[in-house]
C-alpha cells in the first residue's frame, strides 16, 4: 500500500491513472443508471487497480483491454462509414436529447486510444511496472 502513496510514479502514468479513474467513475454511473455490465466500461478496474500496486500482470491486462478498444472503435467506425454511404440522413447520435456531431468524437476517441498505446507500449510505464519497492 506504500507504494501507492509514493510520488514515484511518472507524469504520463499519472496521466493515465487519472483517465481510468474517469473512466472507473464513467462505468460506475452507467452501472447504476443503466444496470449496463460490460467488459469496455468495468473492465478499467482490474487494470486501474494493477496500475496503482504494480501487479506483474498489468500490461497484459492493458494490453488485452486496449486491444477491445480499438477493435470496438474500428467496428463502430466501419459500421458508421458503411450506413453514411446508404443513408446520410439518418447516420447521427443522440444522447439524452443532444444531437452528437461523429466527426469529433472519433477524433476524441481515437486519440483517447492513441494517447492509451503510447503510454502503454512507452519504456516509461515498463519501468515503473517493473520497479516494485519492497
Amino acid at each position: 500500500m506504500n507504494q501507492i502513496a509514493q510520488s514515484t510514479m511518472p507524469l504520463r502514468v499519472k496521466a493515465l491513472v487519472c483517465l481510468y479513474m474517469l473512466l472507473t467513475l464513467i462505468a460506475l454511473w452507467r452501472m447504476t443508471t443503466f444496470y449496463a455490465f460490460d467488459l469496455l466500461t468495468l473492465g478499467v478496474l482490474p487494470l486501474l487497480f494493477g496500475i496503482l500496486t504494480r501487479a506483474a500482470w498489468t500490461k497484459v491486462v492493458l494490453f488485452v483491454y486496449l486491444g477491445l478498444q480499438t477493435i470496438g472503435l474500428a467496428a463502430v467506425s466501419t459500421a458508421a462509414i458503411i450506413a453514411y454511404q446508404i443513408t446520410p440522413d439518418d447516420v447521427n447520435l443522440v444522447f439524452q436529447g443532444y444531437n452528437i456531431p461523429l466527426i469529433p468524437l472519433w477524433l476524441v476517441l481515437a486519440s483517447l486510444i492513441g494517447f492509451q498505446w503510447w503510454v502503454g507500449l512507452s519504456k516509461v510505464m515498463t519501468q515503473y511496472l517493473s520497479s516494485r519497492s519492497a
